[in-house]
């Protein structure tokens, strides 16, 4: 069983790997254009975003459980200690989510590699269908569900440049209303 040190260390450490992770990802921009495909990836500031909660939830875990330690509120410092650090591990699975997601486009494929499983690759010729689905980031926003012949389907999320995915398809008959 891990101790109040251990728990606390855990806390502060784990922001600070998440990231070093994001400085060594490599991705400064979502789009890249390069001679023969474009690439898109969930923006920089994203995953800036998930790291700055998790800095801010190891500050107040960390001061939290420590004002515990030290008695000042009556609870077991390892409760909220392991909160909150399932919170920032809760917070880490999502940025490798959203860090792996990536759709390239090349001049007759799609090929998107989702968060979780292996990349899919859909023929522009073999597009049965394209829909806007709504988004799970929000009622307003939309994400882009693809379609083929084979029942392949994917889906283009609102965080990405969807617009210019659309411009490189080029399959506009295939759009639902």
């Amino acid at each position: 069983m891990l101790g109040f040190k251990q728990l606390l260390i855990a806390v502060i450490a784990l922001p600070l790997c998440a990231l070093v992770i994001v400085m060594l990802s490599g991705t400064p921009i979502s789009e890249r254009h390069h001679l023969h495909h474009d690439t898109y990836s969930v923006s920089l500031v994203v995953s800036r975003t998930f790291v700055l909660v998790m800095v801010f939830m190891g500050v107040v875990g960390g001061l939290v459980g420590w004002l515990c330690h030290l008695g000042v509120f009556s609870a077991d410092p390892l409760v909220p200690l392991a909160f909150f650090l399932s919170f920032q591990l809760t917070l880490l699975l999502m940025l490798a989510a959203v860090m792996r997601y990536q759709v390239m486009a090349y001049d007759d494929e799609l090929l998107v590699r989702p968060p979780f499983g292996r990349t899919k690759t859909i023929p522009y010729g073999r597009i049965d269908r394209m829909e806007w689905i709504p988004s799970f980031l929000g009622p307003h926003l939309h994400d882009l569900r693809i379609t083929t012949t084979r029942g392949v389907t994917a889906r283009i999320w609102c965080l990405l440049d969807i617009e210019q995915i659309l411009l490189r398809i080029d399959r506009f008959d295939t759009m639902s209303g």
